[in-house]
């Protein structure tokens, strides 16, 4: 009896031992998977990218997109995309709208893209893709376009006052008209708003002069939902009017006439 209970003590003990064996590889696996797992982020912080994550810019503005590596790598790919491939440290590029140039020394390393005369076109999220022999990494830059106005002008006459504001952006603009403390409202003036092949506005707005005072200037403005303000603002002289031909006439006849009396006392 007592080497039967032996046999199984033994038996026990060995399991024990056994349980203890695989319970140990496994703390031992788990220390060196969190070890790793610990290099591994360290590694990733090593590799980054240093981008600005927005950018603002009127159209045609140039804008510079830099990306810098934060250490010295052993760099197989360094590029700024949007859509395609724009800027690449290896390779030439032949978009005649971008400029692009790397820098290898002194630190840090950097990738400069320049966007030439930006448009709305322009606008979105640029992205800075680095490829080396510690991993790969990327970083983003939004570009912004705003506040664009190409060229304007007024006209006004006896009948109506017009305002043109050519090249604007964002869209949504409108034009507002005022004498003095007066505000005008449709229907005294209308506005027409098309786009151009950049993605910006041309807007057009002209107003009944005949709803306000004649002999008072009017002020239009271009106002920007957008930043809640006024991009540009015009103030309209007043009108003159032209004389007609019956007045002139008149006018001549007596001018004539003095010039006579004056030479005639000046004979005598």
């Amino acid at each position: 009896m007592k080497d039967i209970n032996k046999s199984v003590c033994v038996h026990m003990m060995k399991g024990m031992s056994l349980f203890s064996d695989v319970s140990t590889q496994r703390r031992v696996f788990g220390w060196v998977s969190i070890i790793w797992f610990t290099a591994g982020i360290a590694v990733s912080h090593g590799l980054e990218l240093q981008t600005v994550s927005q950018v603002a810019a009127r159209c045609g503005e140039n804008v510079t997109l830099t990306c810098n590596v934060s250490s010295r790598l052993d760099i197989k790919h360094f590029s700024w995309h949007k859509n395609k491939s724009l800027c690449q440290y290896d390779s030439q590029h032949d978009d005649p709208k971008v400029k692009c140039e790397y820098i290898g020394e002194p630190l840090p390393q950097s990738l400069t893209l320049t966007l030439l005369n930006v448009m709305p076109s322009d606008q979105g999220k640029y992205l800075c893709k680095l490829r080396s022999s510690n991993g790969v990494m990327s970083s983003t830059t939004d570009v912004k376009v705003q506040d664009c106005l190409e060229t304007s002008g007024y006209y006004r006459n006896e009948s109506f006052a017009e305002c043109r504001f050519n090249g604007v952006y964002p869209g949504g603009g409108s034009v507002r008209w005022s004498q003095g403390e007066l505000n005008f409202t449709a229907p005294a003036f209308y506005q027409k708003e098309e786009m151009d092949h950049h993605g910006r506005y041309n807007i057009l707005s002209q107003l009944d002069v005949q709803k306000g005072n004649l002999n008072k200037p009017y002020t239009c403005s271009l106002w920007m939902p957008s930043t809640s303000k006024a991009l540009f603002s015009y103030e309209l002289p007043v009108f003159e009017k032209l004389k007609g031909s019956s007045e002139s006439m008149v006018t001549l006849q007596w001018i004539c006439l003095i010039m006579e009396i004056i030479m005639v006392k000046c004979m005598t």
